[in-house]
């Protein structure tokens, strides 16, 4: 594997297109993710363009742009990117971004691993939210016993389990909540709450009370898992982190409606929750409860 070619940006940007090309050439296989078009040719142009200005603005613009290719850049570079774009275009990007990475990969291009998972839960949340739109909601997907799941997560490995945990208990994207792992004192109000938390757009979490057992077990984490290995461990158990939030929306929503709020109280509450501008998505995973 290697780095792409140029001492600038422009360079590397212009390196990765050529690597990319196959503009007459025939595709050989489902699994080709070169550049057969002239249309996908302009888009990942955009791309790369959009991901080296995103670093610019930071004040990087040196280096090696597709070793800036990780987990914590690419988080910050899509909450930035898609907050004002519809369902439809944001998954768009984030599919047509991550299979222009495969593509580089296949060029022997350095990439790593994590950002694909993390593009991943992206793409899950936005295919959701525009399947919402078009009133195609989610079934089965939700943790039916949850002690249960989180014991035999334990015994694959006891941090992923504390991730886990803390999903359920406040309803987190998974790189919301390994970075409050990773940070916690940053975030945790001694009397019982996590406060500051920034959602996908930027937008600000409400405060999110947690128990004192979970608050022990995340101040006394001794590691935090990769994105990559807590998306294994959950897939040894024939899960993914996106289905913790559907589970935390499904019970959100019922105790709600317990406790007598209406059906349209209880949705627009459980959105809040999830720190979603638009309550359709919270719709897909509720699938109507």
């Amino acid at each position: 594997m290697a780095n792409l070619k140029g001492g600038t940006f422009a360079k590397q940007i212009k390196n990765a297109l050529i690597r990319l090309d196959a503009r007459g050439t025939k595709r050989f296989g489902t699994n080709s993710r070169l550049t057969h078009s002239n249309a996908l040719y302009q888009k990942r142009e955009m791309y790369l363009r959009d991901f080296a200005n995103y670093l610019s603005n930071k004040g990087i613009d040196q280096g090696k742009l597709n070793n800036y290719f990780k987990e914590d850049y690419i988080s910050e570079f899509m909450n930035e990117r898609l907050s004002e774009l519809s369902p439809k275009s944001a998954l768009d990007y984030t599919t047509g971004f991550n299979s222009m990475l495969t593509g580089l990969e296949q060029t022997k291009v350095t990439i790593d691993k994590s950002v694909h998972n993390v593009l991943k839960e992206y793409t899950a949340d936005y295919r959701a939210e525009f399947n919402a739109v078009k009133n195609d909601f989610e079934t089965g997907r939700a943790i039916q016993d949850t002690n249960y799941f989180l014991n035999n997560l334990s015994e694959i490995r006891e941090s992923s389990s504390v991730i886990a945990e803390l999903q359920l208990e406040t309803g987190l994207r998974v790189s919301e909540a390994l970075e409050v792992a990773r940070n916690f004192q940053d975030y945790y109000n001694p009397q019982g709450y996590l406060e500051g938390i920034v959602g996908k757009g930027g937008q600000e979490y409400d405060i999110k009370p947690i128990s004192e057992e979970l608050a022990y077990k995340l101040q006394n984490l001794n590691e935090t898992p990769s994105y990559s290995t807590y998306y294994n461990d959950l897939k040894e158990l024939d899960h993914k982190p996106h289905d913790l939030r559907i589970t935390y929306a499904q019970e959100t929503y019922n105790q709600l409606k317990e406790q007598g709020y209406s059906y349209k109280e209880a949705l627009k509450l459980t959105s809040q929750e999830l720190n979603h501008h638009r309550e359709s998505i919270t719709l897909y995973y509720l699938a109507r409860a």
